[in-house]
């Protein structure tokens, strides 16, 4: 009888250690298969989208840990249905302003950007604080949109006749162009008006050509070659905008010198915008190197004050990113900022351009 017990607890011990060794095993297939297939809640956040099953193991613990990835990877439903847009306003001296923003997304983004430019529309109104309004008058409908080999062709309502200026209708004109040439596929516009071609708008601007990328918020001849320079407007009660202002002149050799030039001469006398440029910085030259442009500042800039670069850097950043400039460098009478004792933790910071 002693030996038959003996052999049940043998065989009970066996039986145990299998058992722990089957679950050991287990476990360890199940460790291997969330290294492989099944990543932290950390490494989700590019979900949009998941469903819930319900398990009545460890409720409590099971809600506590979905509500955290609920936290973690949810986008809201208006959030992920947005897209970014460049929109073209009018400024209250103005001035024809780009605004990078975002709308909902839809079918025909086009369409949907000139939509966001009519005056009285909920994009206008969510910028409203920037001190920009729609340039397009309200009301007006894009009833149609056709585009072929880059010529891109709107019909409008007639609403958009009800302009009150010359002076309008050219900042409309200039602003349309400008929104829809930021589509790729697009190269020039052309307006109808309730499905009609007609030869001028309301006040006089002629509309019975097709509309080039050129002269927006032009100062001078509309002959020779364009540049453009960008300044800052005063402060709103949410931030300054910036303002690209176009120059003629004869083509030059280095068009990034020149305009980094026009920067530092300062803007039109007869506006409120600024160029950002501390008073009394002198530059001396601009050359481009590849895709880098080094840029030399008289002696007086070894008393600039970091903050004071970072506002100069911002703006010759954004003057300089038409002609693909990846990089800025600056120096004193030829030294480089750290050999003339400037020590400034970014040196190439690039703006949020006209955020809303």
């Amino acid at each position: 009888m002693k030996l038959a017990h003996n052999k049940i607890i043998s065989l009970i011990l066996i039986i145990f250690i299998a058992v722990c060794l089957t679950a050991c095993g287990t476990l360890d297939m199940m460790v291997g298969l969330k290294d492989e297939n099944n990543p932290d809640v950390a490494d989700l956040s590019d979900l949009t989208d998941f469903e819930i099953v319900e398990d009545t193991i460890g409720e409590e613990a099971l809600e506590e840990a979905l509500e955290q990835v609920i936290e973690t990877v949810t986008i809201p439903i208006e959030e992920a249905n947005m897209t970014n847009i460049m929109a073209y306003y009018e400024d209250e001296y103005g001035f024809v302003v780009p605004v990078n923003t975002t709308i909902p997304w839809e079918e025909g983004i086009a369409k949907a950007t000139l939509r966001s430019m009519v005056a009285g529309n909920e994009t206008e109104k969510r910028i409203a604080q920037s001190g920009l309004h729609g340039v397009i008058p309200e009301g007006t409908e894009i009833r149609g949109m056709a585009i072929k080999d880059g010529a891109c062709r709107v019909d409008f309502s007639k609403n958009i006749l009800n302009t009150s200026t010359f002076k309008q209708e050219e900042n409309m004109i200039s602003a349309i162009t400008y929104a829809l040439t930021e589509f790729p596929t697009i190269d020039k516009v052309e307006l109808l008006v309730d499905g009609q071609a007609l030869s001028s708008l309301s006040n006089g601007y002629a509309i019975n050509t097709s509309f080039e990328r050129e002269n927006i918020n032009l100062y001078g001849s509309a002959d020779g070659v364009n540049y453009t320079v960008y300044y800052k407007a005063p402060d709103t009660e949410v931030m300054g905008h910036y303002v690209p202002i176009t120059f003629s002149a004869a083509k030059v050799g280095n068009p990034a010198a020149y305009v980094v030039e026009k920067l530092f001469e300062g803007p039109p006398a007869d506006t409120t915008l600024s160029n950002n440029i501390p008073v009394g910085i002198n530059l001396r030259d601009v050359k481009v190197v590849g895709d880098t442009a080094v840029v030399n500042l008289g002696v007086e800039a070894v008393n600039l004050s970091e903050e004071d670069f970072k506002d100069m850097n911002s703006i010759v950043v954004l003057c300089l990113e038409q002609y693909d400039i990846g990089e800025v460098e600056f120096n004193v009478e030829g030294l480089s900022f750290e050999q003339a004792g400037l020590y400034f933790e970014d040196s190439n910071v690039t703006p949020v351009f006209n955020q809303y």
